[in-house]
């Protein structure tokens, strides 16, 4: 196989287990909110254009799109029904705004731990796979005469070199994209080291999400616990003006990390 192509399938490979991390993720996000009765408009492998769609007997919507990044759960919320409320042309709008199903919740009619719950879920589901994976890992590298590097060790080098990554400055560091070229020169264990990737990325999943910035996680559970039981409240324009720019600095990250490796060769 030529070193091209083998970069190119190392590539395709990361990607699809990315979203495969992220599906786990919002898996346990969906899980949360049925236990604790929300309804769930929809649950998305991918974004952009749909590749498939159906409905679920109850209405939800399941959904493949084209671009593999990530995975998402659309909850019923008061806030989505606001967005919608006056965009009646919008084709989303019927859907999105069905009445609620007998028995079901809107995202913000939970208590508040219930809430907190439900965010955690998902990093709870990485951080579970993680810890059933790495002591696998270990013993499929330990029985094949290889080491296996420490995984926290690789998330802060990975953390250190998204900043280089940021401002396109290489070798600095190790991240999953930067390396991947070179891991073309040793075809006969890349299996092996995507293994490793996969155990990582679920590391890196669960503590990205974490930190309290839009749209993640963290963010979602840093503004319950501001607003409490609705004394206080987040902006919504300043939500969404914060929501937009994290979404374009996580693309950015993504899109730097794979670009550095190819203007520093």
């Amino acid at each position: 196989m030529s070193s091209g192509l083998t970069i190119f399938l190392l590539y395709l490979i990361t990607i699809l287990m990315l979203l495969f991390v992220a599906t786990i993720h919002e898996l346990g996000h969906f899980a949360a909110g049925l236990i604790f009765k929300v309804n769930v408009k929809e649950i998305s492998i991918g974004i952009g254009p749909k590749l498939y769609q159906r409905y679920t007997k109850k209405g939800m919507r399941v959904s493949i799109k084209l671009i593999p990044l990530v995975a998402y759960v659309l909850f019923d919320s008061k806030q989505l029904r606001n967005i919608y409320s006056d965009q009646i042309d919008d084709k989303n709008y019927s859907f999105i705004m069905k009445p609620l199903p007998k028995g079901k919740l809107l995202l913000e009619q939970t208590k508040p731990w219930q809430y907190l719950l439900i965010m955690f879920a998902g990093v709870s589901i990485n951080f579970l796979a993680f810890l059933i994976l790495w002591p696998c890992c270990w013993a499929i590298f330990n029985a094949m005469g290889y080491s296996l590097t420490n995984p926290f060790v690789n998330l802060g080098m990975s953390l250190k070199a998204i900043g280089y990554c940021m401002v396109f400055k290489g070798g600095e560091g190790s991240n999953i994209f930067v390396e991947l070229p070179d891991v073309a020169q040793y075809s006969n264990t890349w299996g092996l080291i995507m293994l490793q990737v996969f155990l990582l990325l679920n590391l890196v999943s669960a503590v990205f999400n974490l930190m309290p910035f839009p749209p993640l996680d963290g963010w979602k559970i840093a503004v319950k616990l501001y607003e409490g039981n609705g004394k206080r409240k987040i902006n919504q324009r300043a939500e969404e003006i914060l929501t937009l720019i994290g979404c374009f600095l996580m693309v950015y990250i993504f899109v730097s990390s794979i670009l550095v490796k190819w203007i520093h060769w």
